[in-house]
Formats: C-alpha cells, sequence, structure tokens
C-alpha cells in the first residue's frame, strides 16, 4: 500500500512538474513587469517595457519615484494625452510643479476616478491636472479582461490582484502574445505592417512616465514630406466623419463627471480639460459639451474634436488610431492657455447661468 502510494505521489510530481518548470521560467522572464515591481538602476533608467500595460507602468512610476519627485501635477487620459508634453505644460504652472503622465490606455472615467482617488489614498494632493478626455472615451467602460486594459489592483481593488496575475499567465501560455517581448523586432515588424508606427518605437523619460518620438519628430520638424510619405499616406484611410445622433452623456456618464469634479474640488487643483480631434472619429456634440462646461466651468474646458485644421488633416497624426503628433499637441495646449486667460472666443450658447 505504501509503495503504491509513493509511485502515485511520484507520477503526480513527474506530471506536475513541466508545468512548475514552466510557472518558474515566467516568473524569471516575467515579460510583462508583474512578478517583479519596476526597479531602477544608479542612471536613474526603468525596467519598463514600452507596449505594456500602460495603467500599470503609471501606478509603478508613481510608487517608484514619488519619494523623490513628490508628484503634485498630473496628465490624465489615455493614449491620446502623452503626447501633450510636460515640457509644452510647464510653463503654465508653478515653477515647483512636479509633473508625471498618468494615463492608461483606453482609459476611462472609472479609471481616472479611481487614479485620483489613489493618489489621495497615498497623501497626495492633486495641485494641478491637465486631464484629457477624448469623445469616445464618454461611452468607454473598464477592460477587466485583457492584459493592456486591466487596471492596477492599487487603484480598481486588492481582489483584482489574482485576476491580474491569471490573466498574465494565461497569455504568456500562448506565445504569440508574448512574442513581442521576447522578440522585440516583430513588434516593430508588425506596428509598421500595420501603420502603427512609423520606423520607431518610443523612447521614455523614466521620471515623467512620458513617452517621445524623438527621431519621428526631428524628421517631422525638419522635411515633413519623409516621414509623411505617399505611400504611408496611401495606407490611410480616410472617411466621412462619422455622425452621432445621440448625445453620449447619459446619467450615469454625467455622475462620473460630477465626481470628478468633487475629488478637483476637494484638492481645489487647477486643472483644464482638453477634447482633441481624432481623425475618422466622432465629433463632440454640443448636448455634451454643454453638460461638461456646465459641471465643470465655461473657462476650464476646451473642445478642438471638430478642429478643421486638424480633424482631416493627414499629417496631423502619427498613426491611423488617431495619435496627435506632439506639435499639434502644443499648438492646443497653447490655445487652450490663451482662451482661459484672455476669455477668447466666447461662445454664447455656453454661457451659465449664475
Amino acid at each position: 500500500m505504501k509503495d503504491s502510494i509513493k509511485k502515485f505521489c511520484l507520477r503526480t510530481l513527474l506530471a506536475a512538474l513541466p508545468v512548475f518548470l514552466f510557472m518558474a521560467f515566467y516568473a524569471f522572464v516575467d515579460p510583462f513587469h508583474i512578478v517583479h515591481p519596476i526597479t531602477s538602476d544608479e542612471q536613474g533608467r526603468d525596467s519598463v517595457i514600452v507596449g505594456s500595460n500602460a495603467g500599470l507602468t503609471s501606478v509603478e512610476t508613481y510608487l517608484l519615484y514619488n519619494g523623490k519627485y513628490h508628484y503634485d501635477s498630473f496628465i490624465l487620459g489615455s493614449s491620446m494625452s502623452q503626447n501633450f508634453k510636460a515640457s509644452y505644460w510647464k510653463p503654465y504652472l508653478d515653477s515647483t510643479a512636479s509633473i508625471l503622465h498618468f494615463d492608461a490606455s483606453s482609459e476611462t472615467l472609472t479609471g481616472i476616478i479611481n487614479k485620483m482617488n489613489f493618489l489621495n489614498d497615498h497623501g497626495t494632493t492633486i495641485k494641478n491636472a491637465l486631464i484629457v478626455i477624448e469623445v469616445e472615451m464618454l461611452e468607454r467602460q473598464p477592460i477587466e479582461d485583457n492584459i493592456l486594459f486591466i487596471q492596477h489592483p492599487a487603484t480598481s481593488g486588492t481582489k483584482n490582484w489574482f485576476k491580474l496575475h491569471t490573466l498574465h499567465f494565461n497569455a504568456f501560455r500562448d506565445l504569440t502574445q508574448v512574442k513581442y517581448t521576447l522578440f522585440p523586432s516583430r513588434f516593430k515588424e508588425e506596428m509598421l505592417n500595420h501603420n502603427m508606427l512609423a520606423n520607431n518605437a518610443p523612447d521614455r523619460i523614466a521620471q515623467l512616465n512620458e513617452i517621445y518620438y524623438g527621431k519621428i519628430d526631428s524628421i517631422i520638424s525638419e522635411c515633413p514630406d519623409n516621414f509623411f510619405t505617399p505611400q504611408l499616406l496611401a495606407k490611410r484611410k480616410h472617411a466621412i466623419l462619422p455622425i452621432v445622433s445621440q448625445p453620449a452623456i447619459d446619467e450615469n456618464v454625467e455622475e462620473h463627471l460630477k465626481h470628478i469634479k468633487q475629488i478637483l474640488d476637494k484638492n481645489r487643483t487647477n486643472y483644464i480639460i482638453l477634447v482633441p480631434p481624432c481623425n475618422n472619429r466622432p465629433q463632440l456634440q454640443w448636448q455634451d459639451l454643454w453638460t461638461i462646461k456646465a459641471i465643470f466651468g465655461d473657462e476650464k474646458v476646451h473642445d478642438f474634436s471638430s478642429h478643421p485644421d486638424l480633424v482631416f488633416n493627414e499629417r496631423a497624426y502619427y498613426d491611423n488610431l488617431g495619435h496627435l503628433i506632439s506639435a499639434k499637441c502644443k499648438m492646443l495646449l497653447d490655445s487652450a492657455y490663451y482662451e482661459q486667460q484672455h476669455h477668447a472666443i466666447k461662445n454664447p450658447y455656453f454661457k451659465l447661468k449664475n
């Protein structure tokens, strides 16, 4: 009987050994930076790989660097907010402002609320905020079953830890999901084929959690035709701008916006809200713009979603996803602060009741 039990245990261990070895390999490689937290060397470079979950990276960057930089100013939004650079925003803030990009891929209003609460829970006052809300964010719901979009458990609840690790381990089991990390050249190749990146993956400033396309921006600045080639432009399919017949803001979305406003008021935040344009995406409906301005204040909200020089301008975007080139982001930011400071371009339809 004892021999039978020993044989059973031995066979069970042998059968489980490949699983344990695979789990150990996953923990060692840690392609998604989930098992091991972000670390930095003496030069201040961190271990984040561009292309991983941006929301997780934002939180981990805060946890890693906040003790040194004491962040008090945050750029919030989806990837559409990344090209509004800290250096563009800095001149409009106090000289002591410490900026962090606190974004997430396909960010939602819920995600922004969770991040703001996370900051307050960690003793950080949100002194300044630049909030970029593209039109699609108003209807977007949190995606918690995808490794690129699941929220950090520190912002969404500790019960999300198990789900986070399970999702990433299961993704690692499918080598097609992890090939970009194990074989970076494949990442670049497929991004080029899908016209998502032109010829370079972005660089990153660690302590700002800021990505940028240094080489591409130089080319666009010096000789834009070398970037916006006929071949590149031919791949970009432009259709008639979609018409949204119904406003995107319902009672639930309005409550989320009011919740954000409450947090901003609690922190006495100096903030500004931008609605950027996006090629082949809906414009912000006037009813939604009125609601947003009614909540946050007419002078705080700046809608560029129908900007005539940008919506159909193929040379205003890095890619088909609608990411504005950084020079255009600077232009919009400067324009918004000019309107705010000089009370320019006042729209009588959005005068609020006293």
